[in-house]
């Protein structure tokens, strides 16, 4: 008789108690793809196999289920020995099923063996979807944690590339990891968002952006901008981490969190460090300068035609006002239907199917547009500044600082309708002293450049 066979009919019985295979029938009532079979049998035991046909291998399963006789049993359960084979109670047993393995006990016993068969469901590894890859590696995340730790490894072949893991979620029991190179992170950072994690509580967690409102949920506020860098692209993550960051994975999230992040960091993109310097320079300046015109293009509209009008050059003043001829709205409600259609139609392009995204937009952007204008409902140059206002918008390198900075927008011309520029000013002071208020994990938002505290020696050998 096999070592493992053996470990199965040594299960302690409790006759006081329900058996594990009748908490497990329970348990996993109503629940079609459970399945709780008998592998085998003697004159006074039975040895069942409960597991989910969904999540376990069904190569595997046939393999065990396709037996008869103790000796057959015995032969095909003898092949897991040198496998991670543990013996668990009941909880041990569902959260076990519930991970794709299967539990091997006997019809009366309190306790069974875990079998390892689970069979992962995930997509191939593909192209980036939410990032273009205009220069570099061209491979993506996907769902599953170990393929993302095998394409962070293939960057970074080194034993200094660490890996900690723990578990978040009471329902979900979500595996959540860090990785960090151990050659130039900060210690403390990786003791802080250690602690951080293993305080979170939660009854599931399904995705990183979840995972980033946990670690930043203040008391009584959330921070208006992004905190954390989002991205799917191994390559950016293996060189945040080569020059001091950490990086969060959770599994069943094509996403990592890149931390800590600074504002300029969401506006670096991973192709800046495999072209020229001088043009990376070029782009990085023509980010910024769009994302000004994003802000205070709107807000000047307003202002310099509608309260600060003695500002202008006299040629200027009367072609906004010979644009505005017929318009029946003052220029803060124009300038506000306006951006709010736009926002309609990004929105529209954005959650369509992509074959009548296009179709949607060409529509929304041309012929409404022109028709708005043949109408005399909004002017002219109000068309030109909501235009460039919009695609200056896309040259935000990360989503969820393009989605903050669609909102901010709204709150600077309504600045700019009351005091003019001189509210666009007060915006803008205030919108400063609140960035330099916020830290992520002792680092000042408006840092610049993050400068890792270089240790040798990392004593932290919980990995």
């Amino acid at each position: 008789m096999s070592e493992t066979f053996t470990s199965v009919y040594s299960l302690q019985d409790q006759a006081d108690s329900p058996s594990l295979l009748e908490l497990l029938n329970e348990a996993f009532e109503g629940a079609a793809d459970y399945a709780a079979a008998q592998i085998g049998s003697d004159d006074t035991q039975e040895v069942y196999l409960c597991f989910l046909k969904s999540l376990c291998s069904s190569q595997k399963l046939e393999y065990l289920l396709s037996m008869d006789g103790q000796a057959d049993v015995s032969a095909r359960l003898d092949r897991f020995i040198g496998t991670h084979l543990a013996e668990g109670n009941f909880t041990r047993c569902q959260q076990a099923i519930c991970a794709g393995s299967a539990i091997v006990c006997k019809g009366s016993s309190s306790s069974g063996l875990i079998l390892n068969l689970s069979e992962s469901q995930n997509r191939a590894v593909g192209s980036p979807v939410t990032e273009n890859v205009l220069q570099g590696p061209m491979n993506a995340f996907n769902e599953s944690l170990d393929v993302n730790t095998a394409l962070i490894r293939q960057q970074i072949r080194s034993s200094q590339l660490k890996l900690w893991e723990t578990m978040i979620g009471e329902e979900s029991l979500t595996r959540v990891a860090i990785f960090s190179y151990s050659g130039s992170v900060d210690v403390r950072l990786l003791s802080q968002l250690k602690e951080e994690l293993k305080g979170l509580k939660t009854d599931s967690l399904l995705d990183t952006g979840q995972l980033q409102r946990l670690l930043f949920k203040g008391k009584w506020r959330m921070p208006l901008f992004p905190m954390a860098v989002s991205t799917e692209r191994p390559d950016r993550v293996a060189s945040n981490l080569l020059s001091g960051k950490a990086a969060v994975m959770v599994d069943g999230s094509p996403f990592a969190l890149i931390l800590p992040s600074v504002y300029t960091d969401f506006w670096h993109s991973p192709e800046d460090q495999y072209v020229n310097p001088y043009v990376a320079y070029f782009l990085l300046v023509l980010r910024f300068l769009a994302m000004f015109i994003n802000l205070f293009l709107p807000g000047m509209y307003v202002a310099l035609t509608s309260v600060n009008v003695d500002v202008n050059r006299m040629e200027i003043s009367l072609a906004a006002a010979a644009s505005r001829e017929g318009v029946p709205y003052p220029v803060f409600v124009e300038t506000l239907l306006m951006l709010i259609m736009m926002d309609f139609i990004i929105e529209a392009g954005i959650r369509l199917p992509k074959t009548i995204s296009s179709t949607v937009t060409m529509v929304g952007g041309v012929v409404l547009g022109q028709a708005i204008i043949q109408a005399h409902i909004v002017s002219n140059l109000l068309v030109i500044v909501v235009a460039a206002t919009a695609i200056t918008n896309f040259l935000v390198i990360d989503y969820q600082m393009g989605l903050i900075q669609r909102i901010l927008k709204y709150f600077i011309m309504a600045g700019a309708a009351v005091a003019g520029v001189l509210g666009i000013v007060f915006c803008l002071s205030c919108l400063i002293i609140y960035l330099s208020c916020l830290e992520t994990f002792g680092v000042p938002y408006l840092t610049s450049l993050w400068s890792p505290t270089k240790r040798s020696g990392d004593s932290d050998g919980d990995r």
